[in-house]
């Protein structure tokens, strides 16, 4: 069976949160697009205190890791990211049965149960420039993925692509919700902030991945 272990999910959000402080300027940078400008700040910060707490014990739980890096990130980053980044994770593993590895199946079941959430908070759907332009396709791709019985390295290598695109298109998209709401046609040619914050979390999942498994 292609599985991740619990210990191989603490490696990867490590490296995910490594990922994401070395891009705090860029996700800055998307952000002064159309946003105030701080989004990498608090990413980084979030995910460098989810980093300390994945570093200080061992985990035997798939969930658990899943779990205590999205409550790390709602606990300490604060604000709609803090929210919508910590439901990333929180969502799909709070409440779950321990499980020592999850199969992609599972994987993919915990992405879908986070977007449901984030979208029922949000209210957003696709297209209307907010990180669902992103997660909505690489929740499908999951999806698509598990019904394949693809290995977990193809299943997210294709979760980031899909990612990616919808990061891309969102460019294209008037904001609907959100600061940058306000910002009308004005806001057209930028890609979301939030959707690059996806796509680079994507893309990091995906490469410790490639090394890893």
């Amino acid at each position: 069976m292609d599985s991740m272990s619990a210990a191989q999910a603490r490696e990867m959000m490590i490296y995910v949160a490594d990922v994401i402080v070395e891009s705090k300027e860029l996700l800055c940078e998307a952000d002064r697009n159309i946003g105030d400008g701080d989004h990498g700040i608090g990413m980084a910060a979030g995910l460098e205190r989810c980093r300390d707490e994945l570093r200080a014990r061992e985990f035997t739980d798939v969930y658990d890791v899943f779990f205590t890096s999205g409550r790390t990130m709602i606990r300490t980053m604060g604000g709609a990211s803090g929210i919508i980044f910590g439901m990333l994770f929180h969502a799909g593993s709070r409440n779950m049965p321990s499980q020592s590895e999850i199969g992609v199946s599972e994987f993919s079941c915990m992405f879908e149960k986070a977007l449901t959430e984030i979208q029922a908070k949000g209210h957003a759907e696709v297209g209307d420039k907010t990180v669902v332009d992103a997660l909505h396709p690489m929740v499908v791709s999951l999806r698509h993925s598990s019904e394949s019985a693809l290995p977990f390295k193809e299943a997210l290598r294709r979760a980031y692509l899909a990612a990616e695109e919808g990061k891309e298109a969102s460019r294209h998209y008037v904001a609907k919700v959100g600061k940058a709401k306000a910002l009308g046609e004005r806001a057209v040619g930028f890609p979301d902030a939030g959707a690059v914050s996806l796509s680079v979390i994507a893309k990091a999942m995906s490469d410790w991945a490639e090394k890893n498994l």
